[in-house]
Parts: structure tokens; C-alpha cells; sequence
């Protein structure tokens, strides 16, 4: 395979100990011993953890793309923060364009069986983690509306979590006001998206409106009426 490496450090005061050089070392063992070709190097310093905020992991990653088989780097840890966000690299990015992962400390690699059987015992493990986390964020929320406050999931647009207590929002209700003013006049849930958008208006989650968003408004004015 055609390999693109991978080395990052954290912080710059990493920059100049042993682990980038002992990093590409490992890297470059790796490739000769199971006669690879290692097209490139990238190296990252004092990037943060989430991809998305590492240049040069992009640069790799559109060389892989354009170049290369895959990408190979020395441990989890250098490629993401954790097992979840790995899976997620592989699944999203790397497979859809039959590209290839190799973490040399789990000894993953994508292109085998046993790497593949690997990664699947990883993502088991992962589920196990949200399953486990999942319950336990449920046990708090319980015991937190057992003692009188708001607790399961986002406010509804049109209301406001303060202090454990829902709240009305006023800026949503003005706009909640304005999907029912438009409703009235005849327009349709489309039509309505498509002027809150034009508008400027967004959603609670700042994004713009979709059909099915003001349909969840009108559904909550008028209950099985739209």
C-alpha cells in the first residue's frame, strides 16, 4: 500500500523531544517491514485534539484522498481523542472512499481481516461506553426532575432552561407568533421556511428553517390540525 504518515504532539513544548522523531521512526519501521511506500510525513504541533482544528491532519487526509491507500500513524491518540471519534474518521471519511487506517500500537489495520475485526471489537466497545453513559446521564436527569427541575432534553423554541426551570423565551415566541400570523394567512409550512430564512431568522440551533421544522410549530399551536 501507499502509506501517508501521520505524527503530532501536543503542545510546543513537546516540539523538541524525542516523541515526533520516535513517532515517524515507528512509522517508517512499520512501512519497510511489510514493504509499504511511505509517500509523506505530516507533522502537528500544538493543534488541538479535534480534528477539525488540525491543518496539517487535513493536508494528510486530501493527500490520502488524491495519492495514497490510507494513512498510518503511531497510536489512537495521535488521530483523535478517543475509540468513538476514530470509528467515526473511518466510517465517514475513509471508507466511503475505500481508503485505509493503520494504528500501529492496536495493531489496526483496515485493510486486513484482523484489522477489520479489530475496529469492530473497538465499536462494540464504544457502544458499551454510550450505552453506559446514556444511562447514567438518564439516572441524573431522573433524580433531578424527581426534586422539581427541567431535565430531559433541549427546551422546546419558544422556551429557555434557567436554573433547572423552563422559562418562556420571548425572541422565539415573537417568532413562533409570526409563523402563526403567516399560517393563518394562508401560506404553507414551506412557503413560511422559505420567508423566515429570507429573513434572517433562525432556528434555536442557528441554522435555517426547513418545512418540517415549521410544521412542528404548527403542530404544537394547533395539535393534530396541520
Amino acid at each position: 500500500m501507499k502509506l501517508v504518515g501521520y505524527v503530532r504532539v501536543s503542545t510546543k513544548t513537546q516540539e523538541d523531544n524525542t516523541s515526533l522523531a520516535e513517532q515517524k521512526k515507528k512509522i517508517e519501521a512499520y512501512c519497510y517491514a511489510f514493504g509499504h511506500e511511505l509517500i509523506q510525513v505530516f507533522v502537528e504541533v500544538g493543534s488541538g485534539k479535534n480534528t477539525s482544528d488540525r491543518p496539517e491532519f487535513k493536508k494528510a487526509l486530501e493527500m490520502v484522498r488524491d495519492k495514497a491507500d490510507g494513512i498510518v500513524a503511531f497510536k489512537l491518540d495521535r488521530i483523535a481523542r478517543n475509540t468513538r471519534d476514530v470509528l467515526a474518521l473511518v466510517e465517514d471519511t475513509l471508507q466511503p472512499q475505500n481508503k485505509h487506517l493503520v494504528l500501529l500500537d492496536l495493531n489496526v489495520d483496515t485493510s486486513t481481516p484482523t484489522g477489520k475485526m479489530i475496529l469492530t471489537v473497538m465499536a462494540a466497545v464504544a457502544e458499551l461506553e454510550r450505552a453506559q453513559i446514556n444511562e447514567q446521564t438518564q439516572g441524573g436527569r431522573k433524580a433531578k426532575a424527581e426534586k422539581g427541575g427541567y431535565a430531559y432534553g433541549s427546551p422546546k423554541f419558544g422556551q429557555s432552561s434557567n436554573d433547572g426551570e423552563l422559562v418562556e423565551n420571548e425572541d422565539e415566541t415573537k417568532i413562533i407568533d409570526l409563523i402563526r400570523r403567516h399560517h393563518k394567512s394562508g401560506k404553507k409550512a414551506n412557503a413560511i421556511a422559505k420567508y423566515l430564512n429570507a429573513q434572517g431568522i433562525p432556528t434555536k440551533r442557528g441554522k435555517q428553517w426547513t418545512q418540517q421544522g415549521v410544521i412542528n410549530i404548527l403542530n404544537r399551536l394547533y395539535p393534530k390540525a396541520v
